[in-house]
């Protein structure tokens, strides 16, 4: 399907739903459980206003954002995320091509279909690493990654137990024969097979665990699924490059709180420290949202899914396009010369009927 005329992330959400069966539907758009820790990362978001100053417009905002040392020509990352061969026939190297038109990052997955070298050719990205075998299955990981030349290592640390998500449960799930996890058989970890449910075990991850990985590379190391400030103190103290307040997409605990909701107090805690948030985000405002919660910038994990599987490369960075219109109708009415440094005070959040 061409994706070209397709007018918001909504419009791409829905054009998704019908090309997908309702299994690979379930496993993209469901979450833990009931599936309220998803509705509620979007709903928090709706809850923060925009307050406008627009006599201090521009006509060209800045809408880029340095991320770690890389100019990104929007304040957005692509999440990692994984089987993407559920998809599209190629999984991830399209994906890394479209965020390269868009001068934007991907987090490649440790659970990628292609091997590491193949989706590194595509162009810079940070990689998200899992826990799987013993220390030096983990150390040989980092390697490759560290050879590939990844610019970060993301770690993540909220989805070390398997979660119980109904609607995948009730679809019937299931891994089809031709997924593979291909950067496991390129570090030597295992043949790239992939269980039904597409989970294999993995570290528990703990404070000791977190230290001997930032041991084992020069790397700059981000931590992914902070939502409580006192582990973002404690993060920033030892030293992390940098933080992710994220719920996993409302896909690890149901009853979570929305990242958004989370971020201002992670941002307090976490000091010099860059903090960026992903979880719920569907529009150019919801990214100037986060931004002026004090993050960095976002990532973005089934919108892109929803263009990949609808379009491939171009359906990616056709949501990239839409997402940069937005970002710079939003700035103009706002009156934001750049997204380098939102203002807390251009948005508010509305307490809801029945407050006080």
């Amino acid at each position: 399907m061409t994706t070209g005329r397709l007018l918001s992330l909504d419009d791409f959400q829905r054009a998704c739903r019908t090309v997908l069966d309702g299994a690979r539907w379930a496993y993209l758009a469901g979450g833990a459980g009931r599936d309220d820790g998803v509705r509620h990362n979007e709903a928090a978001l709706r809850r923060w206003k925009l307050r406008p100053r627009p006599l201090q417009g521009t006509a060209d905002p800045d809408l880029g954002a340095g991320v770690l040392g890389f100019d990104s020509a929007l304040p957005v990352l692509l999440a990692p995320t994984s089987p993407l061969r559920l998809f599209h026939e190629e999984a991830e190297l399209p994906v890394s091509r479209a965020a390269q038109r868009a001068g934007v990052l991907p987090i490649v997955s440790n659970d990628s279909h292609h091997s590491l070298t193949d989706i590194a050719k595509q162009g810079p990205f940070w990689f998200q690493l899992y826990c799987y075998g013993s220390r030096d299955d983990v150390t040989r990981t980092i390697r490759l990654a560290e050879s590939l030349d990844a610019r970060a290592l993301v770690v993540t640390i909220d989805n070390s137990h398997p979660s119980r998500r109904l609607a995948m449960l009730r679809a019937g799930f299931a891994t089809p024969p031709d997924v593979r996890f291909g950067i496991h058989r390129e570090s030597g970890y295992s043949d790239g097979y992939v269980p039904p449910d597409t989970r294999l075990p993995r570290w528990p991850l703990t404070w000791e665990l977190l230290d001997f990985i930032r041991s084992r590379t020069s790397l700059p190391v981000v931590v992914k699924g902070v939502l409580h400030p006192a582990d973002a103190a404690e993060l920033a103290a030892r030293g992390v490059a940098g933080l992710i307040v994220s719920n996993h997409g409302g896909r690890q605990l149901d009853d979570s709180i929305a990242a958004i909701d989370a971020l201002p107090a992670v941002v307090a805690a976490a000091g010099r420290t860059p903090v960026l948030m992903d979880g719920g985000i569907r529009t150019g405002a919801d990214v100037i949202k986060a931004l002026a919660g004090g993050a960095a910038a976002v990532c973005i994990g089934r919108p892109y899914v929803w263009g990949l599987a609808l379009d491939g490369e171009d359906g990616v960075a056709n949501v990239l396009g839409v997402l940069r219109q937005e970002l710079l109708d939003v700035a103009r009415q706002l009156g934001l010369g750049s997204l380098r440094d939102v203002p807390a005070d251009l948005v508010v959040r509305d307490p809801g009927p029945g407050s006080p």
